[in-house]
């Protein structure tokens, strides 16, 4: 039978079984909506979780907390730059980043411009390399460390800074003339030197316990509390405040060293620390070294391991701890999140199969039924010449055409349920932190899933019909018997 003539019948059938093809296509629709619906968020919860949440391509690598006896045996393991070289020969590591924290009491103070008046608060901070988050930096701010910047011939320093054996260093100013130093430096007030805000980054989490919980909290409160207003990413970049190291609410440091130094919000990221302010590594360092004393190189409190990719990263996990070395707890909640997403995801997907395969059974029942009542006009076609392979290829071509459709609806249903879904996450539930604003994510390949699964139950209802169709004897159809 020529493939034009195989779909001209198989037209004529499904037009003369109207009823028994949407009945039989109900189940196909629901099972495929179900389907997409529950894979979609499975996949958009977990992205949300292990991307936002919890970055699963990155470790933290931590100091290793040891007995008293180990620790007298063999010493403390520290985290230095040999750990980093060693972290960085690990196989499928893309790149390694270390961290440090401050190790005094610092605060900060401002707000007047969003706030309307200022706060003061304790801050807490940490560094970073500055080319672990090259790309999140947008617009005309960067987060680089000023004080440490190469120039020469080749590369002049900005205005109100100058060439001092190789390093961009302010010039001296007085805070009273504002054209001394070019915005956006200022003229220190103490120093009495041109220098550049201590850029930034906060993480968003900070953002959305603010607007999340604490803002609503705030809501009851008297007085000026109560009016803070909501903030948003992106009217905070660009936003400068002072920050105070070496002094805050909670003590002094030991030295009694205090510096004074205007800071400005560059971005938002998750590489940031979670409460408190992200700053390029080589301030942490040099504050470090002033107000606690350390040495300049210093020893790193955490260490960031990236693998080139997520399925890297077990492996790259067991290299770590093959050093001796532990990683934080973050690695351990990631893997107990990813477990659970795929879990409850497999429990729905089984739910969605269950309606496919009841689908199937009713779409056997019903092409048994179909057959039964054509037993003539199967026979008719057999003693026409139609051979068995020409009647199986009838009925699966129609079962085709069942697939085809009930896959393209569900498709189109389930679609449209998630749309819904995400209506109401948006206007019906309250902000939360690291809300998303989608629960669902689509990849190319749930679609072409959709389809094969819903092709593969419609084959395998139609295949015993098709078969019992084939081996029908014509000359006992045609008698009635």
């Amino acid at each position: 039978m020529r493939f034009g003539q195989l779909i001209k019948l198989v037209s004529q059938s499904i037009r003369r079984s109207k009823r028994d093809f949407v009945l039989s296509s109900f189940g196909v629709i629901m099972g495929i909506a179900t389907l997409l619906f529950f894979t979609s968020l499975g996949t958009g919860v977990r992205t949300t979780v292990l991307e936002r949440v919890f970055i699963v391509r990155q470790l933290e690598v931590i100091k290793p907390a040891y007995d008293g006896l180990t620790m007298g045996l063999f010493g403390e393991k520290s985290l230095d730059d040999d750990t980093v070289q060693s972290l960085r020969a690990i196989p499928n590591v893309a790149a390694v980043y270390p961290k440090m924290k401050l190790v005094f009491p610092s605060s900060v103070r401002g707000g007047a411009m969003l706030l309307g008046r200022d706060m003061v608060a304790e801050m807490v901070g940490d560094g970073i390399p500055t080319n672990l988050v090259t790309d999140e930096i947008s617009g005309n701010l960067e987060f680089k460390d000023w004080e440490n910047q190469a120039c020469g011939p080749d590369s002049a320093c900005a205005a109100g800074f100058s060439c001092v054996e190789g390093i961009c260093t302010g010039n001296a100013c007085e805070p009273s003339d504002v054209e001394a130093c070019a915005p956006p430096a200022y003229c220190h007030d103490t120093e009495k030197i041109c220098l550049m805000p201590i850029p930034v980054l906060v993480s968003p989490s900070l953002l959305e316990i603010y607007n999340g919980s604490l803002h609503t909290a705030l809501g009851g409160a008297s007085g000026a509390m109560s009016k803070l207003p909501k903030l948003s990413a992106k009217g905070l970049i660009g936003f400068q405040f002072e920050g105070v190291f070496g002094k805050s609410f909670l003590g002094a440091a030991k030295s009694n060293t205090r510096v004074s130094r205007r800071m400005q919000l560059v971005g938002f990221s998750d590489k940031a620390i979670n409460l408190g302010v992200t700053m390029p590594i080589g301030y942490v360092q040099r504050l470090n070294q002033t107000i606690a004393g350390q040495e300049l190189g210093g020893e790193y409190h955490s260490i960031i391991v990236e693998g080139v990719s997520n399925d890297s990263i077990p492996g790259v996990a067991q290299g770590i701890v093959d050093l001796g070395y532990v990683l934080s707890s973050k690695y351990e909640d990631a893997q107990r999140a990813g477990l659970l997403i795929m879990l409850i995801t497999l429990v729905f997907n089984l739910v969605s199969l269950l309606f496919l395969g009841i689908a199937a059974i009713n779409i056997m029942h019903t092409f048994l039924m179909m057959i039964l009542e054509r037993r003539r006009e199967l026979a008719l076609m057999r003693a026409l010449g139609a051979t068995a392979g020409d009647i199986r290829m009838l009925v699966l071509g129609e079962a085709t055409a069942l697939a085809v459709v009930g896959s393209l609806v569900g498709m189109a249903v389930g679609f449209s349920a998630t749309l819904v879904v995400d209506l109401l996450l948006k206007t019906q539930v309250p902000d939360f932190p690291y809300k998303p604003t989608t629960l669902f994510a689509f990849e190319p390949w749930m679609f072409l899933m959709c389809f094969a699964v819903a092709l593969t139950f419609c084959w395998v209802g139609a295949l015993v019909p098709a078969f019992r169709a084939s081996r029908m004897d014509p000359a006992a159809a045609l008698a009635g018997r």
